[in-house]
């Protein structure tokens, strides 16, 4: 009830503004929501744990310390973000948001192997603890807070797709994890006098530490330039076969500035006898589409491909043959045939190459000529290799 509140007034003060104002203002109320739950965890676990002389408890207690920071990082992170472009950053700001989701990792994997010394520390040295049932109520009251704080955190993030806000909702399952564990812990020494405080305390640490590489790992991919999401692909694929008016396309490239700062380029297939402004006519339509629909800053490169000439339908058929029969996944596409003044043919292609290709650049050249002229006579070949494929291909070649 509390957290549909919440998000409703979230929603009420953000609705009127734009989708990036929107954005940084949700993950600065979200900020300010989880600094305040952080502080009374603080305060919760660390009398309890200095109380009780339980390492696990202390331990928790400092993370909850470092979660507190985390939501100031977030509140910077979404106020940063959430800046206008500027003539130092034509983009946007939007990537620091991945720079302070970073920065919460590499606290949580700072914090995670302090704990994991401290923990073999009191394995080495065991010390006594003193748990009164009023700490294990304080315990659980903590355990509930947190709870709610992991929801919040998850629901806000996945609706932003915030990757700042889903590490602070990971962080938030990590400390539940933590804190339920040693709920348990001290339900066997209040009831069964045993003593697995360190124990508990250096697993959880563990799994701390294995949470945080894993969500640096995947800040450091967006940052670098990671593959895009496959829902976005298909977006994409689905909106350009909805055109009647174009042949085909390849060579789609997609950089991501952020959630809302996405900029695209792709090459579009036309038929060749199209006037110069029906093509740019049909280019500029898409583009604004993309830009209304997904808010993808798509530029198109027009690729013309004679579709009525006999001899170049013959050449593209064979050249599909070709390539075909080798049953390599390979991809071709900006096909085009030139006539020479020998009434030779000059015959242009790219082709994307996998991976895992069996050949080289180099033989794949050698290979392609060879099975070519065989069929086509003394043609004059050119293919130029691209080694990037982002999976998304329907040229007409």
């Amino acid at each position: 009830m509390v957290m549909k509140s919440i998000l409703g007034l979230i929603d009420k003060k953000t609705k009127n503004l734009s989708i990036i104002d929107r954005r940084s203002k949700t993950g600065t109320y979200a900020g300010i929501v989880g600094l305040i739950l952080n502080i009374i965890l603080v305060a919760i676990k660390l009398t309890v744990g200095l109380i009780s002389g339980s390492v696990a408890i202390m331990a928790d207690a400092i993370n909850s310390l470092s979660d507190a920071g985390s939501s100031v990082l977030t509140l910077v992170g979404f106020h940063v973000s959430g800046k206008r472009p500027d003539s130092g950053h034509p983009y946007g700001h939007q990537r620091f948001e991945d720079i302070s989701g970073l920065i919460i990792a590499v606290v949580m994997l700072i914090v995670g192997v302090q704990f994991v010394f401290e923990s073999i520390g009191k394995i080495i040295s065991p010390t006594d603890i003193d748990l009164s049932l009023i700490s294990l109520i304080f315990l659980v009251v903590s355990f509930v807070i947190k709870l709610w704080q992991a929801i919040f955190y998850y629901k806000l993030g996945n609706k932003l797709k915030s990757k700042t806000l889903i590490a602070t909702g990971v962080d938030a399952r990590n400390d539940l994890i933590t804190t339920g564990s040693i709920i348990f812990s001290s339900l066997l020494f209040y009831f069964l006098n045993i003593n697995i405080d360190s124990y508990l305390a250096l697993v959880v640490a563990v799994f701390i530490v294995y949470s945080s590489f894993k969500l640096i790992t995947e800040s450091i991919n967006l940052l670098m330039g990671s593959r895009p999401e496959k829902q976005l692909l298909e977006k994409v694929d689905q909106q350009l076969m909805s055109y009647q008016t174009i042949l085909g396309y390849h060579d789609l490239m997609i950089h991501e500035y952020g959630p809302n700062r996405i900029y695209a380029v792709i090459d579009i297939e036309l038929d060749s006898t199209l006037s110069l402004d029906k093509a740019h006519e049909i280019v500029d339509r898409i583009e604004r589409d993309f830009g209304k629909k997904f808010n993808i800053n798509l530029v198109a490169h027009m690729d013309p491909i004679d579709i009525r000439s006999r001899k170049a339908t013959h050449i593209m058929q064979t050249i599909r043959e070709v390539i075909n029969s080798y049953e390599t996944n390979l991809k071709i596409h900006d096909f085009h045939v030139e006539t020479l003044k020998n009434n030779d043919h000059l015959i242009r292609f790219d082709i994307v190459v996998p991976n895992d290709s069996p050949l080289t650049d180099d033989e794949w050249l050698v290979e392609i000529n060879h099975a070519l002229r065989k069929r086509l006579g003394d043609v004059t070949v050119q293919i130029n290799f691209d080694h990037t494929d982002l999976g998304v291909d329907r040229s007409l070649i």
